[in-house]
This record gives structure tokens, sequence and C-alpha cells, in this order.
């Protein structure tokens, strides 16, 4: 009976002492692509000990936050950008290129038939979400394709900017209430069959790309490269959300 009770203890202080050695690990990611994050980090909190939190906000937004608490492991965001700022600020270790996204503009139901292509979107009363470019991904696109156009054009679009939202998810909740009638989105994955959209003809458009980077303020940095390592080995849950998933 000793020798089971020590047996027993024994078993208990080896499973307080793995507890105890579980870690927690920050992931930040975009805004735009945090459901299959989360999706990411369930499968990977429920096969290990340690876990991952999952922190999402406009892309430059989140950058902003690591740099000011010098906490973070992972890092996945849009827009080549921001990565160079995080890069610039000797913060990553390493980084991938692992998505491509192709920007469109979501329209209210309400609208389908007043907003048909993107010369609409200049007409008067039109009312568009677009984004902070000092936080987010969308802010930057939109000027960059702004400047692509014609001025007679892209001044016409400019002025009915309504909003300037910090996230996609913002851009998305203004366009599904009817607070405005388009608004910029990253990809139409992020709309799905939610919102109709219209595209954005390819001389005008400017792709994104997808990023996922190994942070250095990391406590736990063999833990975090595993991490990586897994994020990367699950790329397909990107895709099952319909984003384009480049090849490795």
């Amino acid at each position: 009976m000793r020798k089971f009770f020590a047996l027993f203890i024994s078993f208990v202080l080896v499973f307080l002492a793995l507890k105890t050695n579980a870690f927690t690990l920050y992931w930040f990611t975009g805004a735009g692509i945090r459901k299959p994050a989360l999706e990411i980090a369930h499968l990977y909190n429920s096969t290990h000990k340690n876990k991952v939190v999952v922190i999402s906000g406009g892309s430059g937004a989140v950058l902003n936050e690591m740099l000011q608490s010098k906490k973070g492991d992972i890092y996945t965001l849009v827009d080549a950008v921001f990565l160079e700022r995080a890069i610039k600020h000797g913060i990553v270790l390493k980084y991938r290129k692992i998505l491509k996204l192709t920007p469109i503009f979501a329209i209210n139901p309400k609208d389908r038939g007043k907003i048909k292509s993107i010369y609409d979107l200049a007409k008067n009363n039109v009312r568009i979400a677009g984004g902070n470019p000092h936080t987010f991904c969308l802010g930057l696109t939109f000027k960059e394709i702004l400047k692509k156009m014609p001025p007679s054009l892209s001044s016409k679009i400019e002025k009915n900017i309504n909003v300037r939202c910090m996230n996609v998810l913002q851009i998305i909740g203004y366009v599904k209430s009817g607070a405005v009638d388009a608004g910029i989105v990253l990809d139409k994955a992020l709309i799905g069959s939610r919102l109709p959209y219209i595209k954005i003809p390819k001389k005008y458009n400017v792709h994104r790309f997808g990023f996922i980077a190994l942070i250095s303020y990391s406590k736990h940095p063999e833990v975090a490269e595993e991490v990586y390592d897994f994020i990367l080995n699950h790329l397909y849950v990107y895709k099952l959300f319909g984003f384009q998933v480049l090849r490795r």
C-alpha cells in the first residue's frame, strides 16, 4: 500500500511539474486573417502542453502593440510595409511569404443596383469606408489604387470616403449595417457569400501578400520556433477559409 501511495505521489509531482513548465505564447495577427489563426491555434493548443493566445487588430496596430509591450512570439500580417517596419526595429528573426490577396469592394446589398463597377464609386452621394494608412494595410492599399487611377476618377472616389477604419472587420461591419454603401476589403475570402462585391480592374488593383514572422521578443524561443513550424505545416487552414496559399 505504501509503495502504491509513493508511486501515486510521484505521478502527481511529475504531472504538476509538467503543468508548471507549460508556457503561453502570443501570436499577433492582422484582423483580416484572424479566423484561420484562431483555428490553427486551437489545433496547436489541443495537441500541445504549451498554449498559444491570438491577439488581432490592424497589421500596423498589432505591430505597434508588440513594440510598445516588447511582447510577442509570432506575427502574421498583410502588407510588406509593416514587415519592413518590424525588420527595421530588429524584432524579426525570420519570415515567410504565405498568402496572396486581391482587394475588392464589398457592397451593401441594397446598393447592388447602384454600384456595379469601380466607376460607380465616384457617383454623388456614394459613401465609402476606407482604412487608416498608419494602422491598417488597406489604408495604404487604397492610396496605391487611387494613385493608379486617372485624377478625374480618383479625386471623386476619395471625396466619397466617409470613414477610415482601424481594421477590415470594421469596414465589413459598416457595409453590412448600411452605414456606408461600399468598403474596400482585402480579399473576397473575407466576405464569402455574405455581401456582394465588385472587382477592381487589374490596371488599378494592387495585390497584397501575407507573411508570417518569428519575433525576437519571445521568452521561449525554442517553443516559438515550434509554433512557427506548426503554422507553416497547417497553412491549408487558410485555404479552407478561402485564401490563396502560396506554395512552400
